[in-house]
């Protein structure tokens, strides 16, 4: 296949256009794994990628049954595992679209984080002279409707012309979270956003989005490549927890042992963000002397738990909570009217 045009690489940047890529790379560089501190995800971690090559299979994959199933997220075509620098060997001149689908809290964005870091670095999509990476759900309010609209959120008005000029030659849009962006804005499938995901303007930019499944088969017939992210397999559960311990193994190896005694929490784990919550349900529980959970409703009951016990911390109170019913009245209203949100 004809590779994208590279030429972009060697253009002579005029000084502005060498300010805002040092702007865009300079923001990207310090990028961690995730958008906020808490849970903590101490660094980038592999996780499992597919290409999606046969749309018309209906049988469960292999891949489908090394991981967590048995939701609306589950996508169950035909699939083979790629790894992260054979992914943008996918990317090329006749197939600049590309669909990463996934469950929630499986590394969608943590990857999308990753691949902006190294475009940073230097390390990848060399051809690519600016790339934009947008969070969706900062656009949840107000739609995007036109390419002054990104460049807006970046600060970099000024490329407007100069990327309208060349149809978006050697830029990368990597929009995060379809499923993030409220459908109200996309209801006639005419508005410049939708055009650009169907690659009807800018005709020679690259355009990856990340969506949950369930929330992206409108798009699927747009795309010229779909993958999927597919979290964690087993081996890479007990490395992730192994690198999260480095001075405390034996630590690591109690973690291990509990998950082994407990396999429905452990079946969790397949999602990257179950494993963070896991550890820090772990961490604090031992602190705080309550029993580990049994069960995945003890899951998110504890982690609601610990994470507001962390809140008051930052307070300065000291709380010991122990279980949902433990809080204060006066904070348990203010609790519940969250709830209903």
């Amino acid at each position: 296949e004809e590779s994208l045009p590279i030429s972009v690489t060697s253009h002579l940047f005029t000084t502005e256009q060498n300010v805002s890529v040092k702007k865009l790379k300079g923001r990207y560089r310090n990028h961690k794994p995730a958008q906020v501190d808490f849970p903590p995800v101490p660094k980038f971690s592999f996780t499992n990628l597919a290409l999606i090559i046969d749309t018309t299979e209906t049988s469960r994959s292999t891949f489908f049954f090394n991981t967590i199933q048995g939701s609306v997220d589950d996508v169950i075509e035909t699939k083979v595992t790629i790894t992260y620098e054979k992914l943008f060997e996918c990317i090329t001149s006749e197939k600049r679209i590309f669909l990463l689908e996934g469950r929630p809290g499986c590394g969608k964005t943590t990857l999308t984080r990753k691949i902006s870091r190294d475009w940073g670095e230097g390390i990848i999509l060399g051809f690519v002279k600016y790339l934009f990476l947008i969070p969706l759900r900062q656009f949840y309010s107000s739609p995007i409707i036109g390419l002054s609209n990104i460049l807006q959120y970046f600060d970099l008005n000024d490329l407007e012309a100069e990327i309208k000029g060349n149809e978006g030659n050697g830029v990368c849009f990597i929009f995060d979270g379809l499923d993030e962006y409220s459908q109200k804005h996309t209801k006639d499938g005419q508005s410049w956003f939708e055009q650009l995901l169907r690659g009807e303007v800018l005709t020679s930019s690259i355009t990856i989005i990340t969506s949950r499944p369930n929330a992206s088969v409108e798009l699927r017939e747009s795309v010229h490549t779909r993958g999927e992210v597919l979290g964690f397999l087993k081996k890479q559960i007990e490395e992730y927890i192994d690198t999260s311990y480095p001075t405390n193994p034996s630590k690591a190896c109690e973690i291990k042992a509990y998950l082994c005694n407990h396999q429905n929490i452990q079946h969790m784990c397949y999602v990257p963000l179950h494993l963070v919550m896991i550890l820090f349900i772990y961490d604090s529980c031992q602190e705080q002397k309550v029993a580990l959970p049994k069960t995945e409703t003890d899951v998110y009951n504890l982690f609601t738990v610990m994470s507001l016990v962390r809140y008051y911390r930052k307070l300065g109170k000291k709380v010991v909570l122990r279980d949902l019913q433990s809080l204060p009245s006066s904070e348990l209203s203010l609790f519940l009217r969250i709830c209903k949100l």
